[in-house]
């Protein structure tokens, strides 16, 4: 157990984080990736694709660059600590898009210079926590979620065909969980030239818990409120690994991954001095848990120019604006959107040899996604011996320090 120390002007905010993984009961081997460090206050899950162990490289080499990167950035993510201002802010959600965009570039330019590795790519969660705010950036289908006072809501959006046809009105939530296209990617890491990284912003409070959790994971808790009721346990960690013990039981077709941290306290300090430049907290108004779709959150109103989609040629550097969860008791609403996608999709989680090996036979599917998704066949491979299990690492916990505001105001497309 480590933890750290602010002034007694600071906000003093503790957490504890606990991280489970498993290989599942149908996948040979783990493409998924997790790191967590609760005394920096960052946190990653990536879900790896890609033919023979392309996917499990992919993965984690996102988790290895996004955290060389946060951690060489400590000196300015502590100063934003220390002082929160909006500039502080903005430099914060540059920070994290500058480490998605190099773990995205890493991964891309290995799978072209790797024939072997051609195609390969991950999903990407990443939390930061900087006082008592959490910055959110999100590639893929894996997920985030806050629970709190026993509710939860889904931070991050699918980048999935399914959830572009539901919003276009195509597909109900129902059909979109149960249809193959939840299991196409429109955004990826590493697997083409572009990619659009989701940006959220959550004002947290004592008792909040996120989940960061790979698609093997959520896919067999389709309702919140299940969600909502295991993490918030008073051992969260019990909790997180029952749910992947669950989630074994319900099918298992997947490598399974998720974090979970909790704000065990939170104590908001004042300032002595604030500066010019010191932004006030904002309440914001509204309840996502009264609406019928699970992934509406808070928003915060849009640019005065669109963002172009970075998934159209053209603009690495293109994110997707960032939206903020409120301050306030309810959490807000509103509806949140993935990138466009374009005329191919970045990948196919319903096949993810296809997408990684576009110009190689089908035989690369051995180690895709898809054949534990799609194929009732590979439900009887061999299962995994109980140790093959990650045991739940030891409790870490952090003084993340001062923080207590709002972002501007881009929003999520």
């Amino acid at each position: 157990m480590t933890t750290a120390a602010t002034t007694d002007e600071a906000t003093r905010v503790l957490l504890e984080a606990w991280l489970v993984t498993d290989v599942g009961v149908v996948r040979d081997h783990n493409e998924d990736s997790a790191y967590m460090a609760a005394d920096r206050g960052f946190f990653i899950v990536a879900d790896g694709m890609g033919g023979h162990a392309a996917g499990e490289v992919a993965s984690a080499m996102a988790v290895e660059t996004v955290k060389k990167t946060l951690e060489e950035a400590q000196a300015e993510i502590e100063s934003f600590k220390k002082a929160p201002s909006d500039a502080g802010r903005r430099a914060l959600v540059q920070l994290l898009q500058s480490a998605v965009l190099q773990a995205h570039q890493a991964v891309y330019q290995r799978g072209q210079t790797e024939p072997d590795k051609q195609g390969m790519g991950t999903t990407l969660d990443v939390v930061l926590v900087a006082g008592a705010e959490a910055f959110v950036a999100h590639v893929g289908d894996s997920r985030t979620y806050l629970v709190r006072d026993g509710r939860s809501s889904q931070i991050t959006t699918d980048h999935t065909v399914a959830e572009v046809l539901v919003i276009e009105g195509k597909l109900t939530i129902e059909e979109a969980q149960v249809s193959p296209l939840r299991t196409i990617l429109v955004n990826a890491i590493g697997v083409s030239a572009d990619v659009g990284v989701e940006m959220a912003h959550v004002t947290l409070k004592r008792g909040d818990r996120i989940l960061l959790c790979s698609d093997g994971l959520h896919d067999y808790f389709p309702v919140e409120e299940e969600i909502a009721q295991r993490i918030s346990a008073e051992k969260p960690g019990d909790a997180l690994k029952e749910m992947v013990e669950l989630a074994k039981t319900r099918g298992g077709h997947d490598n399974i991954t998720g974090v979970a941290v909790l704000v065990s306290d939170l104590h908001e300090g004042v300032p002595s001095t604030i500066s010019s430049d010191s932004t006030q907290p904002v309440d914001l108004t509204g309840n996502p848990f009264a609406s019928d779709e699970p992934t509406q959150t808070a928003a915060v109103p849009p640019p005065p120019k669109p963002v172009p989609s970075p998934l159209d040629a053209g603009g690495l550097k293109h994110t997707q604006p960032m939206r903020a969860m409120p301050d306030g008791e309810d959490m807000g609403s509103a509806t949140t959107l993935p990138p466009p996608m374009n005329d191919k999709p970045a990948d196919t989680k319903a096949d993810k040899k296809k997408s990684a090996k576009p110009d190689k036979k089908s035989d690369a599917k051995t180690d895709g996604k898809t054949d534990a998704k799609t194929d009732g066949e590979k439900k009887d491979a061999a299962k995994p011996e109980p140790d093959d299990a990650v045991p739940t690492q030891p409790i870490a916990t952090a003084d993340t320090g001062p923080a207590k505001v709002q972002p501007e105001s881009p929003k999520k497309s």
